[in-house]
């Protein structure tokens, strides 16, 4: 069975690569548009946000990060059928939102078989 630490480590690094990847996506495919920056920014800090929380040992941001997960999914699904320049970024953001979710549950599955302090 994998620890809780790193089950921990992992969805930690899944909310890196989603954050990176989103803000990459915003910041190099849609620079001219007037929000781009702002919006490489806004959605990449709650997956950094959240990781901090989680590697802290605490089950709200974990849960939370694992409900955010499907909203990034969903993000990179419908820019995976609407914008073919981006096709490759949006797999990306797809695959790592997935990994993101599953590792997110599996951290609050090893985390309530850990004993109570």
């Amino acid at each position: 069975m994998i620890s809780l630490r790193r089950a921990r480590m992992s969805c930690a690094i899944s909310a890196l690569l989603v954050s990176l990847t989103w803000g990459l996506g915003y910041s190099l495919f849609h620079p001219s548009e007037e929000l781009g920056p702002w919006l490489a920014i806004a959605g990449s800090l709650p997956p950094l946000l959240f990781a901090v929380g989680v590697l802290q040992g605490k089950v709200l941001p974990t849960a939370l990060l694992g409900f955010f997960a499907l909203f990034y999914m969903a993000h990179g699904f419908t820019e995976l059928m609407a914008n073919p320049e981006v096709r490759g970024l949006a797999t990306a953001l797809s695959l790592f939102s997935l990994a993101l979710f599953l590792t997110a549950g599996h951290s609050l599955r090893v985390q309530s078989r850990q004993p109570r302090e």
